[in-house]
């Protein structure tokens, strides 16, 4: 039978070996880890695998293995609408598409939009679609009675602003850009028939966006 010396008179060595010989547990069994995991989400034993193996466990987010084109269509997928509202007027698509024509008014000058009467003649239910239903209430009745509405229309090729009225002509049942369309526009950016113009109503300034799409080919 073996006899423990006391505390006091014991080694260290020899104490390590008493506790060692006491135990019925292997000492590499029962010892402590030390080594520091990095990763507790993932198998040890799955670590030199293949990170392509769809088996193997990763913290990695998916968004790293993804696309430019594919992070961007997600993104926008996840908008709200209040998002996708502020997007659409720029000409942003949240939908399906990346990118939408902004210039949604657009029109084929002719004759009559260059005449002495000074006025352009607007598509009338695109017109009530992308102005006419963003004017608060007394603009609109202002709008549809005759009487008009003074709007601020900024030209994008020669960055400039001036402002034009936008009313209804009742004998047509459309509506009209006049008071000063002739003198700004016609004469200053020299339009002529067959040349396509771009309008685009910003709601947010409240005011109309123009530019010169195309120029007609001389004959």
């Amino acid at each position: 039978m073996m006899m423990t010396a006391p505390p006091s008179a014991t080694s260290t060595t020899q104490t390590q070996h008493l506790v060692y010989g006491n135990s019925s547990e292997n000492p590499k069994e029962s010892s402590v880890s030390t080594t520091l995991c990095l990763s507790s989400c993932e198998d040890p034993k799955k670590r030199k695998r293949n990170p392509d193996d769809p088996a193997t466990v990763s913290c990695t987010p998916n968004d790293t293995r993804l696309t430019k084109k594919e992070r961007k269509t997600k993104r926008m997928r996840n908008l709200s609408s209040e998002e996708r509202e502020t997007d659409e007027w720029y000409g942003v698509s949240t939908e399906l598409t990346l990118f939408k024509d902004p210039w949604i008014l657009k029109k084929v000058l002719t004759p009559s939009d260059l005449g002495p009467l000074s006025r352009l003649l607007l598509h009338t239910r695109p017109t009530e679609d992308h102005i006419i239903k963003y004017l608060n209430k007394d603009d609109q009745i202002k709008v549809h009675e005759g009487l008009g509405i003074t709007v601020d229309v900024y030209d994008h090729d020669t960055d400039s602003t001036f402002q034009l009225l936008l009313k209804r002509w009742t004998t047509l049942n459309g509506y009209v850009l006049n008071g000063g369309w002739r003198m700004y526009l016609v004469r200053k950016r020299c339009l002529k028939k067959g040349d396509e113009i771009g309008l685009l109503w910003d709601r947010f300034a409240s005011r109309l966006h123009f530019r010169v799409l195309s120029r007609a080919q001389e004959p």
